[in-house]
Order: structure tokens, then sequence, then C-alpha cells
């Protein structure tokens, strides 16, 4: 009997009678029942044979004997069996496959279901996603931000909707001047804005009139007149007699110009920004002015903390290496909270963060970086207690 090789693949379909697949078919040279094989070009009926070479003996027989079922030898291959049909490993013994488990199983830590579970919600309360944000306006239009926002654009909107005037306070850089922005955005409205300063005159908001007697408008009227959110920036920086008009215009639904009384615009909206509550200087910020209540009382205030997700989306922004990223993050939150633990008068802001990634980006040294966006001139015993 000699036995020709069919294929190098084991059989897709198993053996009919015993059911094992880890056989391949071969063509029976003394039992001559067709043509020539199209593949092999050998002349015999197919059969099953082992991986040894030797004939596949069936115990599951129709006959007993241990030949194989007769019909078996009629069926060859089909087309895609002869072409698909993927090699398979070896059996495994019965006791190898229960030796295995039993070293998987001392191996593989019993956890049960309440402690998958967890485990997935400890994991999942960790991960702070960055804030996408998205408005819908009263007449139906929705407005959405692409890439992330803080996480207080939506409350800043939200006062705005309501008819409230917003103060938003906290440390420079914190996006308080984005926010503002993005709230007149997100309303639709024009966005103006004045940074204040204590030589900054009260004309820069009420306008004035020339020797001509002609009226040279202001911003601020733009705004208050015809609709649009102004935006106070540095408030606790201003001089008292423009907090006062700032005042007078956010207590009446009327406003008196160098030229005319003017009725405020409904959509009208004030948003100012400040470093500190109107409660005076600070140890970081020693040139703040304090505030009349009366002013506050105009506003709700939103606090503006730095919002490290969103830190993180700028830094990564800046086309720097990822790790290199990681690396200034960390240095950089770490002379934050040093800072603040230490109550010194040091603000380490985003700014310094994503100012170093570009620099580095940029082909800057990291010494050079760090000297440039975070140190900034800084004694050698601030710097030591900062970088401790």
């Amino acid at each position: 009997m000699v036995l020709v090789k069919h294929s190098e693949r084991t059989v897709r379909k198993p053996c009919r009678s015993c059911g094992r697949s880890d056989l391949y078919w071969a063509h029976d040279t003394d039992r001559i029942y067709h043509k020539a094989c199209p593949r092999c070009e050998v002349t015999g009926s197919f059969v099953l044979i082992e991986r040894d070479g030797s004939r596949h003996n069936c115990r599951n027989t129709t006959d007993g004997t241990g030949d194989p079922a007769p019909d078996m030898e009629l069926d060859g291959p089909t087309e895609d069996e002869d072409r698909e049909a993927p090699s398979v490993p070896a059996p495994v013994s019965p006791d190898v496959q229960t030796a295995l488990g039993m070293l998987v199983g001392a191996l593989t830590p019993q956890v049960d279901r309440a402690e998958i579970e967890a485990m997935v919600k400890e994991a999942v309360a960790n991960v702070v996603f960055p804030t996408r944000t998205v408005v819908e306006r009263a007449n139906g239009e929705r407005k959405e931000f692409t890439g992330a926002t803080h996480h207080k654009l939506g409350d800043v909107i939200i006062s705005l909707m309501a008819g409230e005037h917003v103060l938003m306070v906290g440390p420079a850089g914190t996006g308080k001047s984005t926010i503002a922005e993005q709230a007149a955005e997100g309303l639709g409205l024009k966005s103006y804005s004045i940074s204040l300063s204590p030589q900054t005159p009260a004309s820069q908001l009420l306008g004035y009139m020339q020797a001509t007697g002609d009226y040279v408008p202001s911003l601020f009227r733009e705004a208050y007149e015809h609709g649009g959110l102004f935006h106070f920036d540095e408030m606790d920086n201003a001089h008292p007699s423009v907090l006062a008009v700032m005042n007078a215009a956010l207590a009446n639904g009327h406003m008196a110009f160098p030229d005319q009384m003017v009725k405020r615009h409904p959509d009208f909206r004030a948003v100012a920004s400040a470093n500190t509550y109107g409660r005076g200087a600070t140890r970081s910020y020693v040139g703040r002015q304090a505030i009349d209540a009366a002013t506050l009382d105009r506003f709700s205030v939103e606090t503006i903390e730095v919002d490290e997700t969103l830190e993180n989306e700028l830094c990564h922004s800046t086309g720097l290496e990822i790790d290199q990223v990681e690396q200034v993050l960390t240095f950089v939150r770490g002379l934050r909270a040093n800072a603040e633990a230490h109550s010194m008068p040091v603000v380490i802001s985003p700014r310094a963060s994503v100012g170093m990634c570009r620099l580095l980006a940029a082909g800057r040294s990291w010494e050079s970086a760090v000297q440039a966006r975070v140190r900034r001139g800084m004694g050698d015993t601030e710097w030591n207690k900062i970088n401790g």
C-alpha cells in the first residue's frame, strides 16, 4: 500500500465516524477510483492518514474492522477545505490538560464579581476626561466648542443666560479671558473687552465729547446700547471712578452717557475677571484694590482654578513628545504644590507648563526652558524652597 499525502493542512471537517480533526488527506494508490488528482497528479482514492503518515484506523467504523468507513474514502476535501483548512496542533493528553489547569489555577488569583466591580469603579473614578461644552440657545440653535474647554465655562454661560453678570476670580493664567470670549461665542453675542488699571479713565467706558461737539463712542457704549458681552479684565486693578461708572451701568436699565441717556439692551451682559475677591491686596497680588460692596453685589462670583485636564491638552497640542510633556507636567505641578504649601507669593500657572513645552519643542534645553518660564529670576533661597 502506497499512501501519498495530499495536503500539508489538517482536515477542516473531522472524521465523520470518530470526530478527530488532526488528520490529513492522502491518496491510496492501490485503490484507483478515478482520474489523477488535479493538484497532486496522483491517481488513487482519498483516505485519511495520521500525523506519522500511517493510515487512519478509525475505531468507530461501521463494520468494526478498524478500517475507515467505506464511504469515507469517496469523500475527498472540498475546494475550500483543500485551500483553507488550518493546521492544528497535536492533541494534548488529558493528563497534560489537567496539569495545565492546576498550574493556571495556582497562578491566577481568585477574584469574585464584587471585587472586579469595585476595581472597575475605582479605575473609572480616577479617570478625568477633558470637558466638552455644548450650548443650546433659547432659539434652539446649538453651539458645540471644538477641543477641550475649562470645566467652569458651562457654569459661566448658564449664569449669563439667566440674566446674571459674572465675576470670575482666580489666579493668573487659569483661562479667565478665554472663558469670557467663549461665553460670548456660546451665547451668539459680540465680544468686547477692556483691561483695567489705575490709569484707566472713565472716558474709556463712557466715551467723550470732542471740542467740535461731536461724541466719540466707546466699545462699552456699543455693547450697552446694541447688545454684546463686555469683559472687564483685571477689575480689582481699576480706579474707583471707573468702578463707579460700572456700578451705575449695571444697577439700572439705563445709563447717562456724555451725549444722551441710553437704554440698556436686553442682550447686554457683563463679565469681569479678577485675581482677588475684591477685599484688597494679597501676598501674591500686592497691587490689587478693594472693590466697593455695592459693585460686587452686581455679580455672581465663579471661582476659576487651574483645570489640569485642560492643561494636559494644551501641553500635548504643542507637538512635544508625550514623555517630555508628562515630565514637564510632573515638574511644574510639583513646583505649584510646593509654592502653595509654603504660601509663597509665586504664581505657577498653566502658562508655565505650556510655555515650557513650546520652548522644548522648539529646541531649547531643559535648563533654559525652566529659567525662562518657571524660575524667571527667582533667588536661590526661594528656588531651593519651591524646588525642594
